[in-house]
């Protein structure tokens, strides 16, 4: 007997086998998919700022191309192509390199920026013409501010002075030397007037305009954040200020069009009458709240309701009638303001004026070292700008320039490391094509950071009411069917929403306030019958409770049924009071027609994005609240503690790892998402962060930049959008890290939970 049990364990661990290798596969498939992924990403975004050669391929047809070599693959050559192949080969001149092990015909794709020259940045060039290919020492790749990179061979850095010549004065040769200086002159106008262009060489050749450019760079790259600094932080607060006393004059003239309707209606004594009754009925409330009262305990409980009920009017009716709103302004006081807007603002202008000057002279002194790179194809050196061809590139353009082929490994790791520091810490550029991705970063931290502190609370009081206070019947079970099913929506569906709800609804209203507002006597009406109605779901509640030791009859299930009806109407109520009220008239009545909170921005992203990931931490809260033993609740309630009690020192504690798994899950799936913020606050690019030293410091009416959002502009919104490639790989794993980051923070929070838990800490 023992041997044919032993025969039939044995049969059955033989089936079983084949299951246990199947789910073992699918993991190391699935394993394998995500490694897979993540090494694709990890290779590809760190390879982007490598430093590549430069290489300069001489044609058979006399054009030379300067460039750096991205890719080679195999091509289908046109028929014309092909009979010259076939010659070269004939004649022993087809070079190895042009084709493959294969006998194919292979070209390669060279990057040769210079986009003022008019051409694709790009460039194929079928091997087969090429002659030789070499690797230039002098070769320089220079990152410009604008416009992208140029690659040439650099001639000269030079050292421009423009005089001017009054009216009168003799006008110089065209060109010419004086003094040993090279002297160009340049027409500015009629009349005789015009400049001397002053040019004087501060090095010439390759290796000592190289040389020259380098020890230049450091103080233009000071004078340019000064620049910078004085623009966006100098500037930036004068605006501000003559911003602020705009808005001030238009808040009072918009107070004195509104002046035959005062803010207040009660007078001292009523209102003195008014605030002794609120004081009166919150006593009552303290103390019938807090003293136990026996077999007529539960009219206790509704007195003190109705006290509390009495104390919330009368303090409601203390606040917004009060005696001292409703003074008017006058004529007088809005001219007066003008006048001292006036003032202030003629000072502010001065010192923007001034501002502007020294601007002006920094930019001047900043515009005058140049530096003369040409490009090898075409012989035109690079431009200051586009509209100026003949005037070479002002040398503070330049973010850097590198000899790529005479780097060694040290060389190559500096320049490497130097770029992305300025792509972790700088601000975009060139249409987020170049420069760094600090603001987007940001962005994405903040909006993260709000989206957690948004859905976590909600989240887990929805969980605790579904699990610990909702009765567990039909309605129940379809209020999770539903979260269920909110969880599989769409994104861009709470985009949708986020847009008509959130910026266009209430930021509408926080802007400009209630669109028709009611009439104080009848909003009045409307709070005291509100009030009534609640307290009247108070006492149906209260009658809904059977006696101790009764079994509930229909009269307790028909107070049930009106109680939520009485609460139905209450919440109605109070949602009408705020949506007419004649007591708010907005926040930012001076901004309008221009939007404050009324159009897209962080605090709307951030709420959207609650919502859409809410379905996934009440799923997970409301586990981790089922998982919490019973035992621990029974021990609770037998030492004497109250549900609330048990609840917020076992259970709460007990179900906070799974509080922050739901938490995790929302923050990873949140930070990737890009649907729903295209409509509700990211943009391609933005002037000012939403977090700054200026009050209140953290901005949420502001638009941000997102790093999904920033992926999507650079592979499908870029103008090039084979420079901007590799940029995706890289944005692509500095959100990979970011939410990486985000998340291990909120694991190891989980974990030493757990290990108190596991200590008896809670």
């Amino acid at each position: 007997m023992h041997d044919e049990a032993n025969i039939r364990r044995t049969s059955l661990t033989a089936r079983g086998e084949p299951k246990q290798w199947l789910f073992g596969g699918a993991l190391v498939v699935a394993l394998s998919l995500i490694a897979g992924l993540l090494v694709i990403v990890v290779v590809e975004g760190a390879a982007t700022f490598w430093p590549r050669p430069l290489e300069l391929a001489a044609l058979r047809d006399g054009t030379r191309v300067l460039g750096v070599p991205m890719a080679t693959e195999v091509y289908s050559p046109t028929a014309e192509q092909r009979v010259a192949i076939e010659g070269l080969r004939a004649r022993g001149e087809l070079g190895g390199f042009a084709q493959d092990s294969a006998g194919r015909a292979l070209r390669r794709l060279y990057r040769v920026a210079n986009r003022e020259l008019g051409h694709d940045p790009f460039r194929w060039v079928p091997l087969h013409e090429v002659e030789s290919v070499e690797r230039p020492r002098e070769a320089l790749f220079v990152e410009r501010r604008s416009w992208g990179p140029w690659i040439g061979i650099p001639e000269a850095l030079l050292e421009v002075d423009r005089v001017r010549i009054a009216e009168g004065e003799p006008l110089p040769p065209a060109e010419g030397m004086v003094d040993g200086v090279g002297v160009r002159y340049v027409a500015d106008g009629g009349g005789g007037e015009g400049a001397y262009v002053r040019t004087r060489e501060v090095a010439r050749g390759a290796e000592a305009t190289i040389a020259a450019l380098r020890a230049a760079l450091p103080a233009l790259a000071a004078r340019r954040a000064e620049i910078e600094r004085i623009n966006k932080v100098e500037i930036g607060r004068v605006n501000a200020a003559q911003e602020w006393w705009r808005l001030r004059v238009r808040e009072m003239e918009i107070r004195l069009a509104e002046a035959s309707e005062p803010a207040g209606r009660l007078g001292w004594p009523a209102w003195s009458g008014v605030v002794v009754a609120a004081v009166v009925a919150g006593v009552g409330w303290v103390r019938l709240r807090g003293v136990p009262g026996g077999g007529q305990r539960a009219g206790r409980r509704l007195g003190a309701w109705a006290c509390g009920l009495v104390a919330l009017l009368a303090g409601m009716g203390a606040v917004l009638e009060r005696p001292w709103g409703a003074r008017a302004i006058t004529a007088e006081e809005v001219a007066g303001a003008r006048e001292e807007a006036g003032a202030a603002q003629g000072a502010l202008q001065a010192e923007f004026d001034a501002l502007r000057a020294r601007v002006a002279r920094l930019e001047a002194e900043d515009a005058r070292v140049r530096v003369v790179v040409r490009d090898v194809t075409t012989g035109r050196f690079a431009p200051v700008r586009q509209s100026e061809p003949e005037e070479p590139l002002a040398a503070s353009q330049v973010v850097r320039a590198v000899q790529p082929n005479v780097l060694g490994l040290g060389g190559r790791l500096g320049v490497y490391g130097s770029r992305w520091w300025e792509f972790v810490a700088g601000e975009p550029r060139e249409v987020n094509t170049e420069g760094g991705v600090f603001p987007v970063i940001v962005g994405t931290v903040l909006m993260t950071l709000l989206l957690a502190v948004a859905v976590v609370p909600l989240g887990v009081i929805a969980a605790l009411y579904l699990r610990e206070y909702a009765r567990q019947g039909a309605v129940t079970s379809a209020v999770r069917i539903a979260i269920n099913n909110l969880a599989g929506v769409p994104s861009i569906v709470y985009g949708v929403f986020g847009l008509g709800f959130f910026c266009y609804t209430v930021g509408g209203y926080i802007d400009s306030g209630p669109e028709h507002a009611a009439s104080r006597g009848a909003w009045w009406a409307v709070a005291v019958v509100t009030g009534v109605v609640a307290f009247a779901g108070v006492a149906l509640v209260a009658m809904s409770r059977p006696v101790p030791g009764t079994l509930p009859g229909s009269r307790h299930r028909w107070s049930r049924r009106l109680a939520a009806l009485a609460w139905l109407g209450a919440a109605i109520g109070v949602a009408g009071l705020l949506v007419a009220t004649p007591y708010f008239r907005g926040m930012y009545r001076a901004n309008l027609p221009n939007p404050t909170f009324g159009g897209r921005g962080l605090l709307w992203a951030s709420l959207t994005l609650a919502l859409m990931t809410l379905p996934v931490v009440i799923v997970a809260t409301e586990e981790a609240i089922a998982a919490v033993p019973r035992s621990a609740r029974e021990g609770s309630y037998g030492c004497g503690a109250s549900k609330w009690q048990t609840i917020r020192r076992i259970v709460l504690p007990g179900a906070m790892p799974g509080v922050l798994t739901g938490t995790i899950l929302a923050m990873t799936r949140g930070a990737g998402e890009v649907a729903p913020l295209m409509l509700v606050g990211v943009l391609k690019s933005v002037s000012q962060l939403p977090v700054d030293l200026q009050a209140p410091f953290l901005h949420l009416d502001r638009s941000f930049m997102h790093l999904g959002f920033h992926i999507f502009d650079l592979g499908f919104q870029s103008p090039d959008s084979d420079a901007a490639r590799p940029l995706v790989w890289t944005t692509t794993l500095l959100l990979v890290v970011v939410v990486v980051v985000l998340n291990v923070a909120a694991i190891s929070m989980r974990g030493r939970l757990r290990a108190r838990l596991r200590a008896g800490a809670f």
